[in-house]
């Protein structure tokens, strides 16, 4: 049977959730599989490209997940704002759970792939707003996106800093302004 890079993907998830990152070594990886090292680094340049590779699959099912909780909602804009309500919990959650762990070394990875999944739910949103004539965007779909990914991510930093806040009004009169 070939080893594939989903699953090498899957042998490191694992073994992180088990052990952490640190204490998880390519060596673990090729022993549980049955390869070679070298075999893993035909499919990866190392192990924080196995890691990038793992939170890009997580952030593609968290996408998978809320675009099918959100998809009753009738309205696009309804379905951004859950949006928004969805990342911030998360946001929280992240950081009361994390907060001191290992994973704080690496959270940049995870923020860039779970923003550009979500980025990616609110194009779509976006776009079928502005056919449906919903929304009337000054600029493009790309750009407003853009924007409104800016928006979130700057309030989700706010959050990191300070956990008791709530800019989620805020963002959402924001992204409202950008949709009108």
């Amino acid at each position: 049977m070939a080893i594939t890079k989903a699953d090498i993907g899957g042998s490191f998830r694992r073994h992180i959730e088990r052990s952490g990152y640190r204490k998880t070594s390519v060596e673990d990886i090729a022993r549980e599989l049955h390869i070679s090292k070298k075999t893993v680094y035909t499919h990866f340049e190392s192990k924080g490209d196995m890691f990038r590779y793992v939170v890009e699959q997580l952030a593609a099912e968290d996408r998978h997940r809320i675009a099918t909780e959100l998809a009753e909602r009738p309205t696009c804009l309804e379905k951004i704002e859950g949006l928004i309500g969805i990342i911030f919990r998360t946001t929280r959650e992240w950081w009361r759970e994390n907060r001191g762990s290992e994973f704080i070394e690496r959270f940049e990875i995870g923020e860039r792939a779970f923003l550009d999944a979500y980025t990616g739910l609110i194009g779509e949103w976006v776009e079928s707003g502005v056919e449906g004539d919903e929304f009337r965007i000054a600029g493009t779909a790309e750009m407003t996106v853009a924007f409104i990914g800016g928006i979130i991510l700057a309030g989700t930093r706010l959050v990191q800093e300070k956990p008791e806040l709530t800019p989620e009004p805020e963002v959402i009169a924001a992204v409202r302004k950008l949709l009108a």
